[in-house]
């Protein structure tokens, strides 16, 4: 089992390298795209969970009209390549953000817990 982890760290530069050369051809880069697109499609019709960077992405996906998701998933790679790395600290940051509930925008601040699902009850 250890040759196992420590053969991970030998091929992680060699993926790396196979990514990039991959998003920089753009006939790899929109293979890749649908490939991807079909691989979330499937994963949630099947009720499978998605990693952890996947659900990141389907989520910003949900947002977009179906016939622009590609266009717009290629754009949002494109973006991501041109920015340097963010640090540790933003990168555990966003992590525990995720992880809480308190950035979804469903529930309104100041609302006691609730009250909104009375408010729905009294409207129907």
């Amino acid at each position: 089992m250890n040759q196992r982890l420590e053969g991970d760290g030998k091929k992680r530069p060699v993926r790396t390298a196979i990514g990039r050369t991959v998003a920089k051809v753009p006939a790899l880069r929109r293979w890749q795209i649908r490939r991807t697109l079909k691989f979330i499609d499937k994963s949630r019709a099947k009720g499978r969970k998605l990693p952890e960077g996947l659900q990141d992405a389907a989520r910003f996906l949900d947002r977009v009209p179906k016939q622009k998701r590609a266009e717009v998933f290629e754009e949002a790679i494109l973006a991501n390549q041109e920015l340097p790395n963010m640090g540790r600290e933003y990168r555990r940051a966003a992590a525990r953000q995720r992880k809480s509930g308190q950035s979804d925008a469903r529930y309104r601040p100041g609302a006691p817990p609730g009250a909104i699902k009375q408010a729905r009850r009294k409207a129907r």
